[in-house]
């Protein structure tokens, strides 16, 4: 199969490193890239535009952050091939893209870019799902298939970087009350997982806290839907955009 990737990011691109392994011919367009992400693309058939790379393949795979999934779904409307959605964006959003895209698959990714075995699974939902998990067959990503991939993806983030939201949070209010340390006291007495955990959030965010605005965002809409409470991820967002 050959299949177009939207766009290489880290994730992205070793999604398509796990695509080449497998047999399959992976496709870029460079355009408008910078010079961090063709180096990441440097394994991939540069076909340059977008429009050609959408002519060239059999599926089109789109990994990006959560606000622009809609945008680059758009650009490649017409598209005959499979669509495959493998963002953070809520279950409405993804119903979007479908709109855009009659073959679509939607999907969910839980865990790191794949470079080990066990360590990424990538959740899909659709009539045509099982087509795409033949695809990474015996490569490093694992797939599973279920009834909403966004759906599980969104239930996913708002524990693991929605909690990571809020030990930041809780960090910056003791710190502005002066009780800092003997917070950090006090959880190592009662809570020993928590230092740890909160080192984790800020290496993280300051990584990639940019493109977990608006996955929270997608969170909380996904919340709403459900007649929840919704504010728990909006504010979320505003801790990584601060």
């Amino acid at each position: 199969m050959i299949v177009g990737l939207l766009h290489p990011g880290a994730m992205g691109a070793a999604l398509g490193d796990a695509l080449l392994a497998g047999g399959h011919e992976v496709l870029w367009a460079s355009a408008a890239r910078s010079g961090e992400t063709r180096g990441r693309a440097a394994g991939f058939r540069d076909v340059e535009t977008v429009a050609e790379l959408a002519a060239a393949s059999d599926v089109l795979l789109s990994v990006c952050p959560p606000h622009a999934a809609v945008e680059v779904a758009a650009e490649t409307e017409g598209f005959d091939g499979l669509y495959v959605d493998a963002n953070a964006v809520s279950p409405d959003s993804a119903r979007e893209v479908a709109a855009l895209h009659p073959r679509f698959v939607d999907g969910g990714i839980v865990g790191p870019p794949p470079r080990e075995a066990g360590t990424t699974r990538l959740y899909l939902s659709g009539a045509e799902a099982p087509a795409v998990a033949a695809l990474f067959e015996g490569s490093m990503v694992g797939t599973r298939l279920v009834a909403d991939a966004s759906a599980l993806k969104m239930t996913y983030a708002a524990w693991s970087k929605g909690t990571a939201a809020l030990l930041l949070a809780i960090r910056d209010v003791a710190r502005a009350n002066g009780v800092w340390d003997d917070l950090q006291a006090e959880w190592r007495d009662s809570a020993p997982d928590l230092p740890a955990r909160l080192e984790a959030a800020e290496r993280s965010a300051a990584a990639k806290g940019w493109r977990w605005i608006g996955e929270m965002e997608e969170i909380a809409d996904t919340f709403a839907a459900a007649g929840a409470p919704e504010g728990f991820h909006r504010a979320a967002a505003e801790v990584y955009r601060s």
